[in-house]
């Protein structure tokens, strides 16, 4: 509803991860090269964490875009807090194959043979495993590295991304034979107060800005506020262009980022 006052074309602060409009931070560029380098090489098993809102899922959708669609399917679970057998049902839909058994020893034959299926066409499998903090079972975890056992003459038959919230480092590092699978650990840091400035920038470059329209008071204010978590940022800003509008501002200075932090937090 803001578009047209600020001479927008989209909205530029949606809250929903948005591969399109990655923005490439040193530490977001070094999180995609990092996978890049896993799933090109076949290196097994990739750990990327951070706090809420920081960009594990945007990195992801970014790298998405960046593999070639005739070499590699990347396939993303969302909810893995299941039991060991669902989990691998949840594969196995991902991958477009037959779930209906409840045998493990059936689905797993199954999942291997689409694996191998897919490495003959040339095809890398890719899975990303989203909130991955949030398997509780020890048994779930193992069996994500049991995968890892689905190999050809010298090669993995599948490369597992496992992205989560820092309480997964101390799963992880409870459960011996898949921490040493893992091959890259990266670990997103927030923006810095420059990077925060450039991420604001860089949204409202792509949804069409030809002006600037947060002061730079503004965007210290949105920085000691936000910590430079991209989720953060996100909410407020669209916050200070909705009160921007209300208030028929030519400009977002400090004031609106304040007053956009109290709505948000009322």
């Amino acid at each position: 509803m803001y578009l047209e006052h600020w001479g927008l074309q989209k909205a530029p602060f949606g809250n929903v991860p948005n591969g399109n409009v990655f923005f490439r931070s040193p530490q977001h560029e070094e999180a995609l090269r990092r996978l890049l380098y896993v799933i090109e090489q076949r290196k097994g098993v990739a750990m990327l964490t951070g706090e809420v809102g920081c960009g594990k899922t945007t990195v992801t959708r970014a790298l998405a875009g960046d593999l070639d669609k005739d070499r590699y399917q990347l396939h993303t679970i969302s909810n893995p807090a299941l039991q060991p057998t669902d989990l691998i049902k949840a594969i196995l839909l991902k991958l477009g194959g037959n779930a209906d058994d409840n045998s493990k020893t059936v689905l797993l034959d199954r999942l291997q043979g689409l694996l191998a299926q897919n490495a003959e066409r040339g095809i890398n499998t890719v899975l990303a495993i989203d909130e991955a903090h949030v398997i509780g079972n020890r048994a779930t975890l193992d069996e994500l590295r049991m995968l890892l056992n689905f190999q050809s003459d010298d090669e993995f038959l599948i490369t597992l991304i496992l992205l989560g919230q820092p309480p997964l480092l101390k799963n992880i590092s409870e459960l011996q034979p898949l921490k040493e699978r893992i091959s890259i650990k990266f670990n997103l840091e927030p923006l810095d107060d420059q990077n925060t400035l450039n991420y604001v920038v860089h949204r409202l470059k792509w949804a069409g800005a030809t002006r600037g329209i947060f002061s730079r008071e503004a965007i210290q204010a949105l920085y000691e506020f936000a910590g430079g978590i991209p989720l953060r940022i996100n909410n407020v800003c669209d916050r200070c262009l909705l009160i921007g509008l209300m208030r028929q501002a030519g400009i977002v200075d400090s004031n609106i980022v304040k007053d956009a932090i109290e709505d948000l937090g009322s």
